[in-house]
């Protein structure tokens, strides 16, 4: 299973890494440790309201004088329930203290990541490359699928026969398969390329021509199903400028994923 910090870090890295770079200067250090608000003589820094700010500004929050009023609000809020929490010995329970560690080793774990990618330049060459192992992946045509769903191996066998016989998947569909997206449809799914579907349902229609059904049942984490190629049409992938974000994405979490594997290959782990 892949670590979900690794996808929040490069989600991050735009928001906060401008922040970390101003505040090399000490002038602004020394403002972002002021006090944004205090309760109750717990002191709520400017460099938290910032935080909190940025965060929902990059989710597209315009800046605003309610959105500064929210954010102090929030900080209010957190200081209050925090001092409760406290009150009631909550911050000596064992869990809690768990939670408080999982959370600091993360927020480290995303500090260090935000660090790499700022030293990190991804050139045009790079995205150049990436592009074409993407457009690769993507093929060059889309696919349009008949299918049934079904629980086990005997009943797909049996509507395989039904089909041979002249029944069509559109009929059995609403009867027969679980897929709840394609039941009420005749079983056809939406226009998509092959990389999308279950390997094991892509490597069997692509082997078939158009109109034609699998003649054996294909197995997947979903269960059985019968497949039907409705149809095919080409496929061109967006140009590079269009896909730049996204690759740019690609190359940070695959620096990441490098580093990462060179730290556990060097790392002691009993």
């Amino acid at each position: 299973m892949k670590f979900n910090f690794l996808n929040q870090a490069v989600a991050a890295v735009c928001c906060l890494t401008c922040l970390c770079a101003t505040a090399a200067d000490d002038g602004v250090k020394a403002n972002l440790a002021k006090p944004y608000v205090t309760v109750n003589g717990q002191v709520q820094p400017n460099v938290l309201a910032e935080l909190l700010l940025r965060e929902q500004i990059a989710r597209g929050a315009p800046d605003s004088k309610e959105l500064r009023s929210g954010v102090r609000d929030s900080l209010v809020n957190l200081a209050l329930m925090e001092q409760q929490a406290r009150s009631a010995g909550l911050d000596k329970d064992t869990v809690v203290h768990a939670q408080v560690e999982l959370a600091r080793q993360n927020i480290l774990a995303q500090a260090w990541q935000q660090k790499v990618l700022s030293e990190t330049t991804i050139s045009d060459a790079d995205l150049q490359s990436e592009y074409a192992i993407q457009v690769a992946r993507l093929g060059d045509k889309e696919i349009l699928i008949r299918h049934l769903l079904v629980n086990d191996e005997s009943t797909a066998k049996l509507l395989i026969e039904k089909l041979q016989a002249g029944s069509k998947i559109a009929v059995l569909a609403k009867e027969y398969s679980r897929d709840a997206s394609t039941q009420n449809k005749g079983g056809l799914a939406d226009w998509t390329l092959p990389l999308n579907v279950q390997p094991s349902v892509a490597e069997t229609v692509l082997k078939l021509g158009k109109g034609k059904f699998a003649l054996q049942p294909v197995h997947s984490e979903s269960g059985w199903h019968v497949l039907q190629l409705e149809d095919t049409r080409p496929f061109t992938a967006p140009p590079l400028t269009e896909l730049k974000p996204q690759l740019s994405q690609i190359i940070a979490r695959r620096v990441i994923e490098t580093r990462l594997k060179a730290l556990r290959k060097d790392a002691k782990v009993i």
